[in-house]
């Protein structure tokens, strides 16, 4: 999904090429067309997939739950007598039920201060961008690290503009670890570069309206992918 960004740093406006619009393909295409946008990508968001995606589970977990104890009671094909039918049972039954769970009560966050995720009351995690260690890529999302700390970046599920611009922040004050280089590498200044490219980018093509609409935004962006005079690490 990422252009040449190693020419230097990239400037972003209203007539800037066509290779900041970068389609997704196959699943990830729907995924991002359920994504949830909002205007001003500084805004703080509490992202979930559950408006899109609980209308569509609750009934296919309805009817495998109906269906699946039916067999159960029945003890249909002797499902209650051996342990390959109760595991048949419970896979069946439990696969939905967690698909379900996950989209009703999984919440992810970013604000200026930090990135979490949140499970219902049985699970909070997160991480301030002032501790970032290490940024990393995964399939089709971004990993970040402070310490041992991990949360996955999922980035055509969720408009996580924010992230990008506190990234950017970031690495404008200090050193972070990136995906092919570590804070000590001698190609550690190039890999900024092209990673502010690429986040700056991201921030322009998912909200190219408002920075249009927004001229000192847009410069207040494109002075983000320069380097800066010096680190503070």
């Amino acid at each position: 999904m990422f252009v040449d960004n190693s020419a230097g740093p990239r400037e972003f406006g209203p007539n800037d090429d066509a290779s900041l619009e970068l389609p997704a393909d196959g699943a990830y295409r729907v995924q991002e067309a359920l994504r949830v946008m909002g205007w001003d990508p500084h805004h703080p968001r509490v992202l979930s997939q559950a408006r899109g995606l609980v209308p569509v589970w609750l009934p296919i977990t309805a009817d495998i739950t109906w269906g699946m104890l039916s067999v159960f009671l029945s003890n249909s094909d002797g499902i209650r007598d051996s342990i390959a039918g109760w595991l048949c049972f419970i896979f069946f039954l439990g696969t939905p039920v967690w698909i379900l769970s996950d989209v009703t009560l999984r919440r992810y966050g970013v604000d200026y201060d930090k990135v979490w995720t949140r499970f219902g009351p049985f699970f909070y995690r997160h991480i301030r961008f002032n501790d970032i260690t290490r940024f990393d890529i995964g399939i089709e999302r971004y990993k970040i690290w402070a310490g041992k700390t991990k949360i996955n970046i999922d980035y055509h599920r969720y408009d996580y503009a924010l992230f990008y611009l506190r990234l950017l922040e970031e690495l404008h004050h200090r050193r972070i670890q990136l995906p092919k280089a570590n804070i000590n590498d001698p190609n550690w200044d190039k890999q900024a570069q092209i990673w502010r490219n690429i986040l700056a980018a991201e921030a322009y093509r998912e909200h190219r309206d408002f920075y249009n609409a927004n001229p000192e935004q847009l410069a207040r962006l494109n002075a983000l992918t320069p380097p800066p005079d010096h680190y503070d690490n």
